[in-house]
């Protein structure tokens, strides 16, 4: 058990998340968990994110709960919200009090660029002693060489985009759109293109309707009939809009989407051809993690814990990749106040073909290994039978 902590040292942590949904959230959490029990402190959670803190939310007791279920799985027991703290009137008065009141050593918040930002400025600004963790299947987190949760949303894309093209869009000779997450970056779209997607239209560079269109043809006539795009919600396709907007949100996001069905749309007036939509979105989220955020989420939890012992507030951490492993190094929360997104480079994808290049799939082979999506010989039965058709 190792030498008794002086009862002097003895912290109370909370501990909450914010945001979308990553499959590496429970695995966080349970580093977290694990531990501030190592070290014998108090370990609290707040529901629903930053609810707990700044309105009449709900703060509970994590010390001695039973959380062995939460191994390996995804989702967020904690649960979690989009509430920015900031926007909440006398929000940050009640935050403190209620700091205060649970005698709060330490507060590690988990979650993407607004939640790592909002911590940013809860330290900067009003000198709270926070301790940020990341999170996102956008895989648009600066300085870092993964966001946590998405090698796991990666892997189920690819998974979805193989079934649909060898199930559905063959056998039903349809044109299948699957519209992913992907605000700034297109990292989850091209996930897809591991299973096998004919297309990807990411948003980080604009698109022409037309040249799209044609390659939707040639794909689908070059494959039997047949044919699967991924492409983000935030795609910048020249004559197209999306149909619907959200409200924004706390943070003043406001996200487009539907963008697949003004492609359908023109898809089957332009090219005469049956398209249908998948809009998985929180699909990709969920599911048990595969074994890198499981074993990074847990990894991250546990750091994050040493940082507020070790008095290192204001700070996150970053992934670092070098002679095949993964590192974790200390990184300022500032870096969150400046806006910032990881797009994928340039070199990472063809605008031409509209694929990922192999320096992608190279990439990505790091997160997920060498799982094969596609049936190789069940797709060359496929090709014959498209031939003896021709």
């Amino acid at each position: 058990m190792g030498k008794p902590l002086d009862m002097s040292d003895k912290k109370t942590i909370l501990v909450l998340t914010s945001g979308g949904l990553s499959p590496a959230l429970n695995a966080t959490l349970y580093g977290v968990i694990k531990q501030v029990r190592k070290y014998r402190w108090r370990i609290l959670g707040g529901i629903n994110g930053w609810i707990s803190l700044v309105q009449q939310g709900k703060i509970i007791d994590l010390t001695n709960l039973k959380v062995e279920a939460i191994k390996n799985r995804g989702g967020d027991f904690l649960r979690s919200s989009r509430t920015n703290p900031f926007k909440i009137p006398g929000g940050i008065n009640l935050l403190k009090e209620k700091i205060k009141k649970y005698r709060i050593s330490g507060i590690l918040a988990i979650g993407g660029d607004d939640t790592l930002k909002g911590a940013s400025q809860l330290f900067t600004k009003e000198h709270l002693p926070i301790v940020g963790l990341p999170k996102t299947v956008d895989n648009d987190l600066p300085l870092t060489y993964f966001s946590p949760g998405f090698p796991s949303a990666a892997y189920y894309a690819a998974k979805l985009a193989a079934e649909t093209k060898e199930d559905s869009a063959y056998t039903l000779s349809r044109v299948f759109i699957i519209e992913m997450y992907g605000e700034k970056s297109g990292w989850l779209a091209a996930a897809a293109a591991l299973g096998g997607v004919d297309l990807v239209i990411p948003p980080e560079w604009p698109f022409k309707l037309n040249d799209i269109l044609k390659l939707i043809q040639q794909k689908y006539e070059k494959n039997g009939n047949y044919c699967v795009v991924a492409l983000s919600k935030e795609a910048k396709i020249s004559g197209l809009k999306s149909l619907a907007d959200t409200q924004p949100d706390d943070f003043n996001n406001q996200r487009r989407e539907f963008i697949s069905l003004a492609l359908k749309e023109k898809i089957e007036s332009r090219l005469g051809l049956s398209a249908k939509i998948i809009i998985p979105m929180n699909y990709v989220q969920s599911g048990e993690p595969i074994k890198l955020d499981w074993e990074m989420g847990v990894r991250l939890g546990k750091k994050g814990v040493d940082l507020i012992k070790e008095n290192r507030l204001g700070q996150t951490l970053a992934i670092d990749f070098k002679n095949n492993r993964f590192a974790l190094r200390p990184v300022s929360l500032k870096i969150f106040s400046q806006g910032i997104k990881k797009k994928m480079p340039a070199s990472f994808f063809n605008k031409k073909t509209m694929l990922p290049t192999e320096k992608y799939f190279k990439y990505l082979k790091t997160l997920i290994g060498n799982f094969q999506f596609i049936d190789k010989n069940y797709q060359k039965l496929q090709q014959i039978i498209s031939k003896k058709m021709s």
